[in-house]
């Protein structure tokens, strides 16, 4: 993990992270030319129902001090490129979102994505020369957890999750976390909670001989305070080898997390944790009915991302494997389903790219040309040419919102009718 001579290796390894250029954005156009989402700038919804926070818990002082020169909240009228959005219902939702992308700055609209309030919490604004990137957790219309990084990748002296309980009017700072001995690299990428007290916070902190090294923290009061749960320094289990795509918790002791190891070696990388996030152990997933002896094949570089569970019985994973054998290589995509918690699996192919389900039964397959399911990833129908790839999300069967990229292109697209037709919106700061 010393590795020096990082930089070079970590703009490569991480390009499907949250860093991402600092240029000006511009609006995707309807022709542009298709480039892929990373899974990891999703914002992962919560799947299970979360109950409300009774009494909320006031957070005690904290050793932070007021910023310097905080983050500047945009002009009325600005209009801004939305890069995560996490809708509520049909008028309230979250974005993360800036003139630039990656976003800086938090937004909460009540309109259904035209007009935003600017509700970005006191952060110390990046150093000269660098940038700030948030990844956030939007429980409901008035809580939301949020962290700050710089877009380079430099570990901050402090680092610090915001967290407001009345719609972003006010946030409260939690107190700093544990980034000792962690000078190489700070990415916070995955942040969840399962109820108003429980939650977790992944961060990147470095790569290395097919090694993507990480640090788990949770919080058991609310994102008050954030305890070092595992990180290189003391993990026996293995899980720091091969990228890391995804993390989803279903209650406060079970967890999965997802990874792809790109061919270094057979099989397919994904764990589970059964003590809220403490250890975790190596799930095996048997090869897809149609391919026998896939994931024994070195040739085949097969990974899991996109987890989507719905309790902890029921969930579905994507397992995108790539051919090697084939000039130039050829992708084949699956979709593993359990409905026991993982003791047992079935398969079925989609048609890539990236997977978004919103219930059990009701999913989008996003690519290209995007796909629908309502049997749970069994059959797909094509519903929509697009030139763009995105993250999506949904609040009910038929109404969803997308942050569609293409190249350096961005644009905040709504559908109406289960993304048949999508109509860009213009987002921009309101009274």
């Amino acid at each position: 993990m010393k590795s020096k001579s990082l930089f070079a290796i970590l703009m490569i390894f991480f390009l499907l992270s949250l860093v991402g250029c600092s240029s000006p954005v511009t609006p995707v156009s309807a022709t542009s030319t298709l480039t892929e989402i990373p899974p990891t700038l999703k914002v992962i919804p919560s799947v299970t129902p979360i109950p409300p926070t009774e009494i909320p818990t006031p957070l005690p002082p904290t050793s932070t001090s007021p910023p310097v020169n905080p983050i500047q909240h945009f002009p009325t009228g600005q209009e801004f490129s939305v890069t995560i959005i996490q809708m509520i219902d049909a008028n309230q939702g979250w974005a993360i979102g800036g003139l630039t992308d990656p976003g800086d700055h938090v937004l909460r609209t009540m309109d259904g994505g035209s007009a935003w309030t600017d509700l970005t919490p006191a952060e110390e604004a990046a150093p000269e020369g660098d940038r700030k990137t948030v990844t956030g957790y939007f429980q409901d219309a008035q809580t939301a957890w949020v962290i700050f990084s710089n877009t380079s990748g430099i570990t901050p002296a402090q680092s610090i999750v915001w967290r407001t309980q009345d719609g972003g009017t006010t946030w409260q700072a939690s107190q700093p976390l544990d980034i000792s001995d962690l000078s190489e690299f700070y990415n916070p990428s995955y942040l969840q909670f399962v109820d108003g007290q429980t939650g977790w916070l992944f961060v990147h902190v470095g790569v290395g001989m097919s090694h993507d090294y990480f640090v788990l923290y949770r919080s058991s009061d609310g994102g008050i305070t954030w305890e070092r749960l595992l990180d290189p320094y003391n993990d026996s289990s293995g899980i720091m080898t091969c990228y890391k795509s995804g993390m989803q918790f279903t209650d406060t002791t079970r967890g999965w997390m997802t990874g792809d190891c790109h061919g270094v070696a057979a099989g397919v990388w994904l764990f589970l944790s059964s003590d809220g996030g403490t250890t975790w152990e190596r799930v095996t997933l048997p090869d897809p009915t149609n391919a026998p002896g896939l994931f024994s094949d070195m040739l085949a570089a097969c990974g899991s991302y996109d987890p989507s569970f719905f309790g902890n019985d029921l969930g579905h994973l994507g397992v995108n494997c790539v051919n090697y054998t084939q000039d130039p290589p050829t992708n084949q995509y699956y979709v593993f389903t359990t409905q026991d918690g993982g003791s047992t699996w079935t398969s079925s192919t989609y048609p890539g790219k990236s997977l978004y389900f919103y219930s059990a039964d009701t999913g989008w397959a996003l690519a290209e040309k995007i796909h629908r399911t309502s049997d749970g990833g069994l059959t797909w129908k094509a519903i929509s040419n697009v030139s763009w790839s995105a993250q999506v999300d949904f609040v009910s069967e038929q109404l969803g919102w997308a942050v569609a990229r293409n190249l350096e292109q961005i644009a905040l697209v709504k559908t109406s009718d289960g993304g048949g037709k999508w109509a860009i919106l213009v987002p921009r700061v309101g009274q």
